[in-house]
């Protein structure tokens, strides 16, 4: 396999989402107002979103030699995603989750995602290139695959990029290997409590990545936008784009892949970041992180409109009629 832009090791999920009015009491029968099954999980979201605004990307990683499996191979192949990289294990039930979502938010019930079968040496026989791509994503759920490719990567002048959502064995070595590292805000929730100092966690995280690189340390924050501590720039807040959110399932994952797209295009990093949280809101418009997203430059222009009254902007960037 050529080279890629962007190369991305993960879990890949097949999520079952069903949208409800309310979250379900126990020993009660609802009536679901949508149900979508979809593929899911960081990595494959976000190489989507790159894949949709015109990246060459790839993704590599294990599913089970069942039918999920073949559900979440053919999703990414629909997407123009290489899965050259994918290994099917015989045995071995493909991640997946079912979703409960209502009034925008979800609850997430995860099955089969961690302890994935996966070795380095099945990766390499399987093609897949493991160096040169322009930047690699990494979920920390295959660390000893992810470091070793961090390392090839940065070794050939790529970035490494990192998206975790809540602390696990090994993302403390795999910081060591990352040249962005933003995550989501229950990780420092998770550790410091709700009340953690924003600054004060970056400023800590930012001195953990290495040095030869762009060095950035940022938190997703929802509707709030996001947070990033740089070299240039220290401490920054972004601010979001809210909107009038269906399922937001995902949109972290697609701030991700429109973070690196424009950053990959030239932008600086304040700049991308706004680019990424418009696009993640946009992604709350629908069912699950591959709704469809618009084109680049209706992004980009949802980044620059104003909030309308009351604070609220529309899931299609444009006024009420």
């Amino acid at each position: 396999m050529a080279p890629m832009e962007v190369l991305g090791i993960g879990v890949a999920v097949r999520d079952v989402a069903v949208r409800l009015d309310a979250f379900p009491e126990t020993d009660h029968k609802y009536q679901a107002r949508e149900l979508r099954e979809t593929g899911g999980g960081p990595v494959p979201t976000a190489l989507v979103t790159l894949a949709r605004l015109g990246r060459k990307v790839a993704f590599a990683g294990v599913v089970g030699d069942d039918a999920a499996g073949r559900f979440i191979e053919e999703g990414l192949r629909s997407e123009a995603i290489d899965v050259g990289g994918v290994v099917r294990r015989e045995g071995f039930a493909s991640p997946s989750s079912v979703i409960v979502v209502e009034n925008g938010r979800r609850t997430i019930l995860e099955y089969s995602q961690y302890d994935l079968p996966l070795s380095l040496a099945e990766l390499e026989a399987s093609g897949v290139r493991l160096e040169g791509h322009a930047a690699f994503l990494a979920d920390a759920r295959l660390v000893e695959i992810q470091m070793e490719v961090a390392r090839r990567v940065r070794a050939s002048g790529g970035l490494v990029v990192l998206d975790v959502g809540h602390p696990r064995a090994g993302v403390d070595d795999l910081l060591g290997l990352t040249d962005i590292a933003i995550l989501s805000h229950s990780f420092p929730e998770a550790t410091h409590g709700k009340d953690y100092d924003a600054e004060e966690f970056l400023a800590r995280l930012w001195e953990r990545l290495p040095e030869g690189g762009p060095r950035v340390a940022g938190l997703t924050l929802g509707e709030q936008g996001c947070a990033l501590y740089t070299r240039a720039d220290g401490f920054v807040l972004v601010p979001g784009h809210p909107v009038k959110a269906v399922d937001s399932t995902g949109a972290g994952d697609v701030f991700h892949g429109a973070f690196v797209h424009a950053l990959l295009n030239g932008d600086s990093v304040v700049e991308s970041a706004r680019f990424a949280n418009a696009a993640a809101a946009l992604s709350c418009g629908g069912m699950s992180g591959r709704f469809p997203l618009p084109a680049e430059a209706e992004i980009r222009r949802f980044a620059r409109a104003p909030a309308l009254p009351g604070g609220d902007r529309l899931a299609d960037g444009k006024e009420d009629s």
